[in-house]
């Protein structure tokens, strides 16, 4: 599938022109030769923004997310977008959808702003949208990637503590086409013997735990030729949430049916003795 260029601006709610202070609240995105213009705002997560301008009434925010969030739908009808990548009417590549784009996201004065016009290459516009949203506004990079490398660490320091930690190092497997890194692979004489792998599963949707979960049940099964023979997989899970604690364990069981074993990775003692059997 081709790419195409896309241009995309980040939105921001800052109502204290004064303090220059802002929080990121959607994005906007144009893909002109598709005639493609969407956004994507956050309207309902919004104690970020209640607890950081606490001087502002809740319903004062809401009101203005609602607003503009029709606003933004009454911007994208006119391109002849209707938010499923589809136009209404074909338009001169000069035409509706990018004239309106850098329109709308012009600098001015008021309690919403953007940042600065940013330009990628995508072949699916809308993908690339829920990707920069999850990205800017959602930081769903600090919900799992972040904090699955602040796990990693935690084990590694767990590993030196036990003093096997020298045993492991980080190696990569590949089947010639798929390939995955794996932080912790135990080597004996030169001969991987072991896998330990570092999972966060606390994220913030029971259907974001159960993707991360297929993602690496995916990864052992279609390298399982090729990987050692143990694979321990150290989780933590989520805080809080039932549909979430039903999510992990779902996921813990699809872990222990592929002959993946798992150990709590905050508990030191649960993971230096599945390391040591």
């Amino acid at each position: 599938m081709k790419k195409h260029a896309i241009s995309y601006a980040i939105i921001r709610f800052q109502p204290h022109v004064e303090t220059e202070e802002f929080a990121n609240i959607g994005i906007v995105l144009v893909a002109p030769r598709l005639s493609y213009l969407d956004f994507r705002l956050e309207t309902r997560r919004l104690s970020r923004l209640t607890g950081f301008f606490d001087n502002l009434e809740p319903a004062t925010i809401r009101g203005v997310l609602k607003n503009y969030n029709a606003e933004l739908k009454r911007i994208r009808d006119l391109a002849g977008h209707t938010g499923d990548g589809q136009a209404r009417f074909e338009f001169d590549l000069t035409d509706n959808a990018d004239h309106l784009f850098h329109a709308l996201t012009k600098d001015r004065e008021g309690i919403i702003r953007f940042s600065e016009v940013r330009f990628a290459m995508s072949e699916r516009p809308r993908e690339k949208l829920d990707e920069l949203f999850d990205h800017y506004v959602r930081r769903n990079f600090a919900n799992s990637v972040y904090k699955e490398g602040l796990l990693e660490r935690h084990v590694r320091s767990a590993l030196r503590l036990g003093e096997i930690g020298q045993n492991f190092k980080r190696m990569s497997f590949t089947d010639g086409v798929y390939s995955a890194n794996f932080p912790f692979v135990e080597v004996i004489n030169d001969k991987p013997l072991k896998i330990l792998k570092p999972i966060y599963l606390g994220q913030d949707e029971p259907t974001r735990i159960l993707d991360h979960g297929n993602k690496w049940m995916f990864t052992i099964n279609r390298l399982k030729k090729i990987l050692p023979p143990d694979v321990v997989f150290a989780v933590e899970g989520p805080n809080g949430s039932s549909l979430r604690e039903r999510a992990f364990r779902e996921t813990l069981e699809q872990f222990k049916a592929n002959d993946i074993r798992v150990v709590d990775a905050k508990n030191d003692r649960e993971l230096l003795a599945a390391m040591d059997s």
